[in-house]
């Protein structure tokens, strides 16, 4: 079965991202399923935030994410307008915005509704966390 997920929670605070991302785990540990992307929406957009810096004795939700990316070969897409209006930015938008850097974790990419719409029309279950 091919699987989307959305993930509407942020990386601290709920348990939607760390639900997520053991529920990826477990997908990609049977080899029978399919998961070509995740898609961040709402304030699950934080999650993509390259500044995040947690104590050292905390599990980091980011990185985890970009290792889990890494070495599935999953695409961590982030929806363009939540992460703007959370102050999200992209290395193309740094232009666009007259700011120096972008905050946007180099694992993620900055996609669009129209994606999502895609890739829930390509799968056989969609779900939210």
């Amino acid at each position: 079965m091919i699987y989307t997920l959305i993930v509407k929670g942020p990386a601290y605070g709920t348990e939607n991202s760390i639900s997520a991302l053991f529920f990826a785990k477990a997908l990609i540990s049977k080899n029978k399923h399919i998961l070509k992307n995740i898609f961040f929406y709402c304030d699950g957009v934080l999650n993509a935030n390259k500044f995040l810096s947690p104590a050292k004795n905390e599990f980091d939700m980011r990185k985890k994410w970009s290792m889990f990316s890494l070495k599935n070969q999953v695409r961590l897409n982030v929806c363009f307008s939540a992460a703007l209006r959370r102050g999200i930015i992209g290395i193309k938008e740094t232009c666009n915005q007259k700011i120096l850097e972008g905050n946007l974790d180099i694992f993620f990419k900055i996609s669009s509704l129209e994606n999502l719409s895609r890739d829930i029309k390509n799968s056989d279950r969609v779900i939210q966390f």
